[in-house]
């Protein structure tokens, strides 16, 4: 009986039940009780975006999970049997992203590059962006191109299969496992490729308590007695099972970490008064692409956002409408460390950000909104989603200017005024004409990515 009312709610989504991008508010609540009627029919939780913020203690050395302090990790590390936080009952599985470049210790000869684990109930094992042998898919295994249903993506959140073969790959037990993520180096693409991992499983449906992130880079890893963590020239080597873990066991919905276009459109057009489940009623979208004093992106100066493959560029450049500028950079210290709690909220505060908003996370590709996206989900505690699309997607869409790739009249169709505060278009010659691949002109929705997902978990 649930196998048949599975398999008529799946028909009923696929059959375009969904309601377009700018359908009337039937289709989206036909939509919304078909994906609640499906989870109820399952047994899984879908989570809201205000459920999923936890807020980190002031003092981040009393923190279990979330943002968490190299003291701690070293405590850990040394005694994980006698130290490991209540309701953790498995590993400590530390994912460091690559090795350190320079010597950790400074009192002993050599090039000492990884925590060491020892090989137990401590493991410590590297993803990285170049790393051979090690790399997931040619990179750091937390993202892949995907169809929306609108069109491919540069870079989204990886699909359950890549998330179940890197949870197999490093033996990681999502139910009873606490994940730690390092950043190995002090380079901003080390801090927001690391961070990408701890959305990408929160996302899969990790509890809060079974995802960490060390605040600051390796070399800063010592503990509270003043002992350095230990180090090892290598990791240790991944189990690579085969099938013995998978997300489908964590049975929560937390796909309101991505926002698909047709969404933050709808957002967009009223941000104040927000009908769409899992979000608070007033969202708060926050750019972080400008950094180190440099606004161009923000500010919508010509050719500032190219493809990644071709050198070419979006179809305009500018800002969501509404959007704050957020630089990541002023999140954290000049070593890499988040600032504290009360400095983080006044950045916010300063902003314009309201308590009980939903804040809508942007960069260009979704890598530096990373840092502003944690910071808001695990150390304030506050509503948070991601626009993985971001600008990429977000200046591809338009309807006009030298090069449109859309007509006039698209739903999807962002260089419009109600959507963006500044519309500066790019010269045609300079447009990437294939800026987003596979675009489906006549598409009826942008959440194919999202209802895959869903669907994985059933």
């Amino acid at each position: 009986m649930k196998t048949n009312l599975y398999q008529q709610l799946i028909a009923l989504l696929t059959a375009g039940f969904l309601g377009a991008c700018g359908g009337n508010n039937q289709n989206e609540n036909n939509r919304n009780l078909l994906l609640a009627a499906l989870a109820l029919s399952n047994g899984i939780k879908v989570n809201s975006a205000v459920e999923l913020a936890k807020e980190s203690n002031d003092d981040y050395n009393l923190n279990e999970y979330g943002l968490i302090t190299p003291q701690t990790l070293g405590k850990w590390v040394n005694n994980w049997s006698a130290t490991k936080p209540s309701g953790i009952n498995g590993k400590l599985v530390i994912l460091q992203n690559g090795p350190s470049p320079t010597d950790l210790r400074g009192d002993i000869a050599g090039d000492q590059r990884y925590i060491s684990g020892n090989g137990n109930d401590v493991v410590v094992y590297s993803f990285t962006f170049s790393d051979g042998a090690n790399a997931l898919d040619g990179g750091d295994g937390f993202s892949q191109k995907r169809n929306s249903g609108l069109s491919d993506t540069i870079s989204i959140i990886a699909n359950g299969q890549k998330v179940d073969a890197i949870l197999n790959r490093f033996g990681i037990d999502p139910v009873n496992d606490l994940v730690v993520f390092v950043s190995a180096a002090n380079a901003a693409s080390h801090v927001q490729g690391t961070l990408r991992g701890f959305y990408s499983f929160r996302y899969w449906g990790f509890d809060h308590k079974n995802l960490a992130f060390v605040n600051g880079t390796l070399p800063r890893l010592v503990t509270t007695d003043g002992n350095f963590v230990p180090f090892s020239d290598t990791t240790n080597t991944p189990p690579n099972l085969n099938n013995r873990y998978s997300v489908k066991s964590l049975r929560v919905d937390n796909t309101i970490l991505m926002l698909p276009v047709e969404d933050v459109i709808k957002a967009v057009k009223d941000p104040n008064n927000v009908n769409i489940a899992g979000l608070t009623s007033s969202v708060f979208v926050s750019d972080a692409r400008s950094s180190s004093g440099n606004s161009n992106e923000y500010n919508g100066v010509i050719r500032s956002t190219t493809s990644e493959v071709s050198g070419k560029y979006v179809g305009f450049e500018g800002r969501i409408k509404g959007a704050k500028d957020v630089p990541w950079t002023g999140l954290l210290d000049m070593e890499y460390r988040f600032k504290s709690k009360s400095e983080l909220k006044a950045y916010y505060d300063a902003r314009g950000y309201q308590i009980g908003q939903t804040a809508i996370q942007l960069c260009r590709t979704n890598n530096r909104s990373q840092v502003t996206g944690f910071s808001y989900i695990a150390i304030l505690g506050y509503p948070s989603t991601y626009y993985d699309g971001s600008w990429i997607e977000w200046g591809s869409l338009t309807g006009g200017g030298p090069a449109p790739k859309l007509p006039p009249d698209s739903p999807y169709r962002t260089d419009l005024p109600e959507l963006s505060d500044v519309i500066t278009y790019n010269v045609a010659g300079d447009v990437d004409s294939n800026l987003p691949t596979n675009l489906n002109t006549f598409a009826s929705t942008s959440r194919k990515i999202i209802e895959e997902d869903k669907a994985y978990k059933r």
